[in-house]
């Protein structure tokens, strides 16, 4: 019965809201690693317009909360991540590989989250303030990181390293609460989304929370320095 419903699930999977994922996928990453190895102009103005189409959202979202210190106080947060996300960038040694790291962390957790919460569906971790977030979905997300820490740090460096696995543990457990603070901002405003522009996740704010409050921790901390002890 199980394995039935694991199979039901399954194809269930495959539906308009995965291709809508996997199309936002295919057009915002490649735009996001092209600006991040050119450097210079374009990456300030890649940080500069999702600057101003965030801060759009969470205006609006301002004036329907009935939680309106929260939301000034995730604005600030936004913008002073924004806004020095560039200056952080150039002013770390291997930067492009540290920020393809956190970024592609960042996508798998959230991606196979998705997919786990969906084939093993169970028990939501917050009934009243999403109704996609499981406990399956989360564990998928993080087993599946930790399998691709081990495969990479094993094949590039014949070894497991423990500083990743923390470095990897942290970026996920970051982007949970990330995505979490968005969500209960969203349910005290009456939002199922934070907008409409970007195409399966409603607004950019959807799928930046996580990016917002994990760099927003990294920039403020020396979280990144546990790739140099690798």
């Amino acid at each position: 019965m199980v394995n039935n419903n694991i199979l039901s699930n399954f194809r269930s999977l495959f539906n308009i809201e995965l291709v809508k994922r996997l199309f936002s996928v295919i057009i915002f990453v490649p735009i996001f690693i092209y600006s991040l190895y050119q450097g210079g102009i374009l990456l300030f103005l890649l940080f500069i317009f999702f600057l101003v189409m965030i801060l759009s959202e969470l205006v609006n979202i301002f004036k329907l909360s009935n939680f309106k210190i929260g939301v000034a106080i995730y604005i600030f947060i936004s913008a002073y991540t924004l806004i020095l996300c560039p200056f952080y960038y150039f002013s770390l040694d291997n930067n492009f590989f540290i920020f393809i790291y956190i970024l592609l962390t960042l996508w798998v957790f959230d991606t196979f989250s998705y997919i786990g919460g969906n084939l093993f569906q169970g028990k939501k971790i917050f009934p009243r303030l999403s109704k996609g977030k499981t406990y399956s979905g989360s564990i998928s997300g993080f087993i599946t990181v930790i399998l691709l820490n081990l495969f990479f740090t094993y094949y590039f460096y014949d070894k497991i390293l423990l500083n990743l696995f923390i470095l990897a543990s942290l970026i996920c457990s970051f982007s949970f609460i990330g995505d979490a603070i968005v969500s209960f901002i969203k349910r005290r405003s009456n939002l199922k989304d934070t907008g409409t522009l970007f195409i399966g996740h409603g607004g950019f704010l959807d799928r930046m929370d996580s990016f917002i409050f994990v760099f927003f921790l990294f920039i403020i901390s020396d979280f990144h320095k546990l790739i140099y002890y690798a």
